[in-house]
């Protein structure tokens, strides 16, 4: 008897030395991924993910990848309980801080639900694949940094099954006035495999000013094919007023199923145009970061500053600058630019800033600029990489938005944050390091 409890003893001792300190004994969440067996190309689809507390947490975060090129609708995501979601393209993210148990704590065999919506590129086909970890810490956790992660379960693939009609959504032009815009291109898929399903589809659009039909294809109707087709519209606005105006239109693709002679599944199929009239110009924008996080992930969504100086004085013009967030891949687009010739800057609080010299703004047109990557280095956001800068990270090495997140916010630990990590590690503190006394380009255009 006294060597069995022994055993025992030294058993419950073992385990104790075992167990890393600040983590807490506790069963695996095993979060759960539901999708749906099939889905259609152009189609919009429900993803769903629970999983359930077994220890009192202090702090959850979940981050979920749909496959490249697949959109995350942003408006559609439900959570219970009620978090913080962020959906840029392929990726969903969601931050729960604080619950109903403590203040700052969900406690055990709280029921975690997550419902949001995917939508399914036009050229998608066969099987995709979903991956998602949940991250989360256990309370009380007396090292703080110690995070715990799951992969999340469930079957991660879905198969791409082709409707009778997919295609681009919606088709912007621009013109100056009196002038006609350059073509733009309407790529159409139709249902696949052909032999199995052989389907004819025709197209038609009311575009009518007065009388005058000014949208033209090249292309009204086809078979079933199994690439895009490219459908040619162009625009002609003789016989329109030449003040600045918007006008819209309808595509509408109607297909048939040839053997059972009947209307297939998603037809009528409906694609928006709108022609913009206007004396101004467009900047579409390219920004790559410097983040830990892959292109396409939150992350990348970025406020930036724009600033526009006239490319002859060196002037800031009157209606500069501009405030912009990029999409997830880097991109932004700003409209209503009066036609010149400009130098551009862009900043975000973190990095120098970055120009483009000498680029042209025409009427009705659009001037598509890269920026590269602006160096992330810039604590205080006065443009120039010096003591501040190397300071921040330095004083808050080790800091972390999960275990700290008042901190992270009241003593604006992010802006030290140039990884984008929401840990203070060595990426941040060798940017001022290996940049130190760098200036930005606009720096030098305003001292």
């Amino acid at each position: 008897m006294r060597l069995s409890r022994l055993v025992v003893i030294l058993l419950v001792l073992a385990a104790i030395v075992l167990v890393p300190v600040g983590m807490a004994l506790g069963q695996q969440i095993n979060p759960v991924r539901v999708l749906p067996a099939t889905v259609e190309r152009g189609g919009t689809f429900n993803v769903t993910i629970t999983f359930t507390a077994v220890d009192n947490f202090t702090g959850v975060s979940l981050n979920d990848i749909a496959p490249a090129g697949w959109n995350v609708t942003p408006t559609t995501v439900y959570c219970q309980p009620s978090a913080i979601p962020i959906a840029a393209n392929n990726v969903l993210s969601v931050l729960w801080m604080g619950g109903s148990c403590h203040d700052d704590t969900y406690c055990n065999n709280t029921n975690f639900t997550v419902l949001y919506q995917v939508t399914v590129p036009c050229d998608a086909s066969g099987y995709h694949t979903f991956t998602g970890v949940l991250y989360y810490y256990i309370w009380p956790n007396t090292t703080p940094y110690d995070e715990i992660n799951e992969a999340i379960g469930g079957n991660p693939q879905v198969q791409v099954i082709p409707p009778a009609i997919c295609s681009t959504p919606s088709i912007e032009f621009y013109a100056a006035p009196g002038q006609n815009p350059a073509n733009e291109t309407l790529e159409l898929w139709s249902s696949t495999p052909c032999p199995l399903n052989p389907l004819n589809w025709s197209l038609t659009d009311d575009a009518d000013y007065l009388g005058h039909d000014w949208l033209s294809e090249n292309r009204t109707s086809g078979n079933c094919t199994n690439v895009s087709v490219p459908v040619q519209l162009s625009v002609n606005t003789s016989g329109m007023p030449s003040a600045v105006a918007d006008y819209s239109a309808n595509i509408t693709i109607n297909a048939t199923d040839i053997l059972f002679s009947v209307e297939a599944n998603n037809s009528p199929h409906n694609v928006t145009v709108i022609l913009h009239i206007t004396d101004k110009s467009t900047l579409q924008g390219q920004v790559d970061f410097y983040r830990k996080e892959a292109k396409g992930g939150p992350t990348w969504e970025t406020p930036l500053v724009v600033r526009f100086f006239d490319n002859s004085t060196k002037v800031e013009m009157g209606w500069s600058p501009i405030n912009i967030t990029t999409d997830a891949y880097g991109n932004f687009t700003i409209g209503d630019i009066a036609v010149g010739t400009y130098d551009i800057g862009i900043k975000n609080w973190t990095s120098l800033s970055k120009m483009a010299y000498g680029k042209d703004f025409t009427a009705g047109n659009v001037t598509s600029v890269n920026f590269g990557t602006p160096i992330e280095t810039d604590y205080n956001d006065d443009d120039w990489c010096e003591g501040h800068d190397y300071n921040g990270p330095f004083n808050n090495f080790g800091a972390r938005n999960i275990s700290d997140p008042d901190g992270w916010a009241t003593k604006e630990l992010w802006k030290c944050d140039f990884y984008r990590d929401e840990w203070i590690e060595g990426h941040d503190y060798n940017m001022p390091f290996n940049n130190f006394g760098k200036r930005g380009d606009i720096f030098y255009y305003t001292h």
